[in-house]
């Protein structure tokens, strides 16, 4: 177990956009999505150690955009089901964004990624 040199910042689905899944889902557990089960869908991003909650808020809001479609499309790659408004405060009415300032790495196994 170590302590890593990141912050983390969580995304995870607001009201609008469990609504927006209910309606865009056509599983057979449709409607069975609320913004508590919406937690394990949501997104990490780790970013280098920032000492400044503003410098965070600012990554985010420079990056808004692209987490906006990246959880729509983790949701469905069918980007005519996206809503057209992704700009900041929309991105802010769908997303909860929290800020982790320790991140602890519990697992003895090197991580693995892929490029985005």
């Amino acid at each position: 177990m170590r302590v890593i040199n990141r912050i983390a910042v969580s995304i995870t689905g607001a009201e609008p956009y469990v609504k927006w899944t209910r309606q865009t889902d056509a599983a057979a557990d449709r409607g069975t999505l609320t913004v508590a089960r919406a937690k394990p869908y949501g997104t990490v991003c780790l970013l280098p150690e920032l000492e400044l909650e503003e410098d965070v808020q600012e990554w985010v809001e420079d990056n808004a955009s692209w987490l906006f479609e990246f959880q729509l499309a983790a949701w469905t790659d069918d980007e005519s089901a996206w809503p057209q408004v992704r700009d900041l405060k929309t991105f802010r009415e769908w997303f909860t964004v929290d800020i982790h300032s320790v991140v602890v790495d519990v697992s003895d196994d090197d991580i693995e990624g892929e490029e985005l």
